[in-house]
């Protein structure tokens, strides 16, 4: 797709969400037919044609919509009436190095990217440095994380101002435009995170045909060995010892593994023969469920919004506040919890990788 088709796709699709009478409605029709597309519907797809598909097609029209326009000249627009931008909030990417100061650091959680290590007055200090596993966020600028020296100097000009004041620097239309977005984005993500089984997608969600075509997805316990599960996998998914072994380990870090693929009566067969010769090692058979390929599709995308999200309020305090706005606020269904609780309440039966 030449840049320009992408700009005014973009911008076309941001401003017919915008000037819908149900904004929500518009995207998830739209959701309902990219997400799948770009993710779990090919039986193979290569990483990085999804990571461009995601970016043109979804997290760029989102951006557009953010913005109201480009969102690289939003940006630079936000930059230049910003009078708080102490804060870094690089997203880290898995491998990048860190750098964290053993005098100065709150916890050994806070951490600095290279380029504000190399600029901060930690690096006199002692300090330690190691591969980040990714998703997380450079602390340089929060206040909070370091005992002193919480700038580099890249960041340090308006740290003071945004200490006393810690105002919302967006224009109200834009602000209005993260609340409604993260709004919409936020209520879709949790409730993708707290899946269960046997629910079935909204029928703004429900694809326009429903094909056939599930996973038998496993997930991480704290019950079986490694051993076990490539012992499991090897008598339930007819896979060679290598390919048992690749699985087992990307269930280990990643939380969960899809390691079948198929129709849903095969995947059935399969998620049975797990339990049975998990059983077999130990009482508590493995945890295996069965997804629609749409279901997983949507749960892989909303895993990337993660990432997404810090990327976007690490932009402006305004944005911050627009999305703890949107997080605890009471739910109009008095049913239900805030947002942040839901996930919290549901913690226990969330998968977790390492």
């Amino acid at each position: 797709m030449a840049e320009g088709e992408k700009s005014l796709d973009g911008l076309e699709l941001s401003k017919e969400w915008l000037e819908a009478a149900d904004s929500r409605a518009e995207l998830f029709c739209y959701l309902k037919d990219q997400v799948p597309q770009i993710f779990c519907l090919k039986k193979e797809s290569s990483p990085q044609e999804e990571e461009e598909l995601m970016q043109s097609r979804l997290l760029y029209p989102l951006e557009c919509f953010l913005f109201g326009e480009d969102p690289q000249e939003g940006l630079e627009k936000l930059k230049q009436g910003s009078s708080s931008s102490q804060l870094c909030g690089r997203v880290f990417k898995e491998g990048e190095t860190v750098y964290s100061c053993r005098d100065c650091a709150i916890d050994p959680t806070c951490v600095l990217c290279m380029d504000c290590f190399q600029d901060s007055v930690h690096k006199s200090h002692r300090y330690k440095m190691h591969a980040s596993s990714g998703g997380g966020f450079c602390d340089c600028g929060d206040v909070e994380a370091w005992k002193i020296g919480p700038c580099c100097s890249k960041h340090d000009p308006g740290a003071a101002t945004a200490m006393v004041t810690d105002e919302c620097v967006l224009e109200p239309e834009i602000y209005e435009r993260a609340e409604r977005l993260f709004r919409i984005l936020l209520h879709y993500a949790t409730d993708f995170l707290v899946w269960e089984e046997n629910l079935e997608l909204s029928a703004e969600l429900q694809p326009r045909t429903k094909d056939n075509a599930y996973y038998c997805v496993l997930y991480n316990d704290e019950h079986h060995s490694y051993d076990h599960v490539i012992y499991t996998l090897q008598r339930s998914v007819n896979c060679d010892q290598a390919d048992a072994q690749t699985h087992t380990a990307l269930i280990d870090k990643e939380g969960r593994r899809a390691v079948k693929r198929g129709t849903l009566r095969s995947c059935q067969q399969a998620k049975d023969l797990i339990r049975s010769n998990s059983e077999h090692i130990s009482l508590q058979p493995l945890r295996v469920e069965i997804l629609h390929a749409a279901v997983m599709a949507h749960q892989t995308f909303v895993l990337r919004l993660g990432p997404w999200f810090q990327k976007i309020i690490s932009y402006s305090v305004g944005f911050r506040q627009a999305f703890c706005q949107v997080a605890l606020e009471a739910n109009i269904d008095r049913d239900q919890p805030c947002l942040i609780s839901r996930l919290m309440l549901h913690d226990g039966k969330m998968y977790k990788g390492k």
